[in-house]
């Protein structure tokens, strides 16, 4: 008897399948949606507070990088957004 994978299944974080659900529903191309996937988890670990008066330097790295990488600009705009909507980010009023 073979044991072939030794890992268990991995099971997505209730953060990691609403970053799906954000994708799924802004991203057409089907073989996109991993890079937009990737893409949405590693700028959420890069948000820390509230982008005021501007984003930190490490997440517009993480935006260079998947823009350098062909994603559009567009897209990931709307993921950003769909991201910190959902996001505890107080409101300055």
């Amino acid at each position: 008897m073979s044991r072939r994978n030794c890992h268990p299944p991995h099971h997505e974080s209730s953060h990691e399948q609403h970053l799906r659900e954000i994708v799924d529903e802004l991203v057409p191309d089907d073989s996109q949606k991993q890079a937009y996937l990737a893409f949405a988890l590693e700028l959420t670990r890069t948000i820390r507070r509230a982008p005021v008066p501007d984003f930190e330097p490490c997440t517009k790295r993480v935006v260079q990088k998947w823009f350098g990488r062909g994603l559009s600009g567009r897209l990931m705009w709307l993921i950003g957004e769909a991201v910190l909507g959902k996001a505890r980010i107080p409101k300055l009023e």
